[in-house]
């Protein structure tokens, strides 16, 4: 039998048709503002005929979640016991990053059935409403949860601002870069602010990432930005999930580089143009030097005259600093 834990969702003062409209919508803002990310810790999921992980979450929603639950979908082939954490004190509340609440956790335990063999199986972490279950906040791939992003082995990367189709082939590609906007809700001639979704970036950026032992390589590719005083890119990287992150950002008109552990052994080179950035960062200053993976993360700022532009590739501005958000490279030997 599966653990169900009962959840329920606490909705905001307004009229009752419109409410009960945001109460339904509610799930819809879950999939772009609650994460889920499965902790790995060796670089890849392993099951075998028993195994153990945690599976955190993070509630950047505009509303708390009174009571969250977890359901492991195994197709029958897997007892799954899940449990809260034992440090998520108001357990199974999950309170909103806006109003203090963090990422917490739920320990998952799986048991390979008697007759089942080794093989690939796909495995559900599911999130819903038992009071009316076809309220679903959202049903994640659990091989997608993990976030496994490949990052291939360096070589013959230089440094020079000439970034080649050749020396970055092979490299990972991060693109895809949105940004996160509210909407409106039309209600009897007045217009109510809905949840912030994900939209889109109107200026899109290319980020390649590859690795070797001792340095990681980004090649910093954007687009737009036409008339920017600033146009600024940040690399988060972090050795765990519960790891506070190293924040490196370069602005590519300035060509001025910071970061949060200082700036020893980076190498930074704009290309011509201004439009692409070469890095080379050394993985002991992100502290990840001794790892075969590590957490990371990409955010895109743009000033202009009228505001600031952020776009993400992942999480949002509650969220785009947090490991569990990030992606998991898992760097080739």
């Amino acid at each position: 039998m599966l653990r169900r834990i009962v959840l329920v969702v606490a909705c905001l003062s307004f009229p009752a048709a419109a409410l009960a409209h945001l109460c339904n919508d509610v799930f819809v803002q879950a999939r772009d503002s609650l994460a889920v990310k499965v902790d790995v810790r060796d670089g890849q999921l392993r099951i075998g005929k028993t195994a153990r992980f945690r599976v955190y979450l993070l509630n950047t929603m505009d509303r708390a979640i009174v009571t969250i639950g977890l359901q492991v979908r195994t197709n029958g082939k897997f007892n799954a016991r899940v449990k809260p954490s034992p440090t998520w004190k108001r357990a199974p509340f999950l309170q909103t990053v806006r109003r203090g609440g963090k990422k917490e956790y739920f320990e998952v335990t799986l048991t390979r059935k008697p007759g089942v063999p080794d093989g690939k199986y796909k495995i559900d972490l599911h999130l819903f409403n038992p009071r009316k279950k076809s309220m679903v906040f959202k049903t994640v791939d659990l091989g997608q949860a993990t976030g496994i992003c490949e990052v291939p082995k360096a070589a013959g990367v230089s440094i020079d601002g000439n970034a080649s189709s050749t020396e970055w082939s092979k490299s990972l590609l991060c693109t895809n870069f949105y940004e996160f906007k509210r909407t409106s809700l039309a209600w009897r001639g007045r217009n109510f602010k809905k949840w912030a979704g994900k939209v889109p970036a109107r200026e899109q950026a290319r980020f390649r990432v590859a690795a070797d032992r001792d340095n990681v390589y980004l090649c910093l590719g954007f687009q737009g930005g036409a008339g920017a005083a600033s146009d600024t890119a940040s690399f988060y990287a972090a050795r765990g999930i519960d790891s506070k992150p190293v924040k490196v950002s370069v602005d590519r008109l300035s060509g001025k580089v910071s970061c949060s552990a200082g700036t020893a052994g980076i190498e930074c080179k704009v290309g011509g143009g201004k439009k692409t950035v070469e890095l080379k960062i050394p993985r002991k200053l992100l502290g990840v030097a001794d790892v075969k993976g590590f957490y990371a993360n990409f955010t895109r700022s743009t000033r202009t005259k009228d505001k600031p532009l952020l776009t993400y590739w992942r999480g949002n501005r509650h969220s785009a600093a947090d490991p569990v958000e990030f992606a998991h490279f898992k760097v080739a030997e």
